[in-house]
């Protein structure tokens, strides 16, 4: 096989990985890759030694892509403008891609997990931070509940998937509304930051 047929076909094998777990997430396997590229499956496996190899690749341009959405938003004058521009864009992703959204809560590979999230990580907390010093947010809310947001929309993820496909949308306002300044004190404190990794995969129980 020539050079040329080989960066083909490992091109095919990563649009067709980039489908594949956008629509079955990471059930499916390296073989339904290559299945779903026409390729047989000796072809995958001299390209990735396992699914997760292809989907680090897959998923690192969206992942790069939340880190880019957090740092629009930091330009946006409007610190409240700013936030709800940052969660719409990001989960209008992860209710199209399941495989993103299973990266985004903890199901993924563990290494692409540690190398994700500590730049996710800060450019939310200053997003967040931003909009409390401006009064946007309110004060018993903390960065990590950012993350417990969006493990709590993989059921309205789920069903925007068998009833419309915007219905995300309604539950994302109403958690969005909870995050304002106005409401009761919160009943109980923040988890730790350190919690972080626990709060992720929580979403997959």
């Amino acid at each position: 096989m020539s050079r040329r047929d080989s960066v083909r076909n490992r091109e095919r094998l990563v649009t067709s990985a980039r489908e594949v777990f956008a629509e079955h997430g990471f059930g499916a396997t390296l073989d339904d890759i290559a299945r779903h590229a026409g390729l047989g499956t000796g072809t995958a496996y001299r390209h990735f030694p396992n699914k997760h190899a292809i989907a680090a690749e897959v998923l690192r341009d969206a992942t790069e892509q939340i880190v880019v959405d957090a740092e629009e938003a930091l330009a946006i004058e409007d610190p409240w403008d700013g936030l709800v521009q940052f969660f719409q864009r990001t989960a209008s992703r992860q209710a199209t891609d399941r495989g993103l959204y299973e990266t985004l809560t903890g199901q993924g590979d563990d290494d692409e997990q540690a190398r994700i999230w500590p730049r996710i990580v800060a450019s939310v907390t200053e997003l967040f931070e931003r909009g409390q010093r401006a009064g946007a947010i309110r004060e018993d809310a903390a960065p990590q509940d950012v993350a417990a947001v969006f493990a709590m929309l993989g059921p309205a993820f789920a069903m925007s998937r068998t009833i419309d496909p915007e219905l995300w949308r309604r539950y994302l306002a109403l958690m969005l509304d909870a995050l304002r300044p106005g409401h009761p004190p919160l009943p109980v404190p923040p988890p730790p930051a350190a919690a972080l990794d626990t709060i992720l995969r929580s979403s997959k129980k």
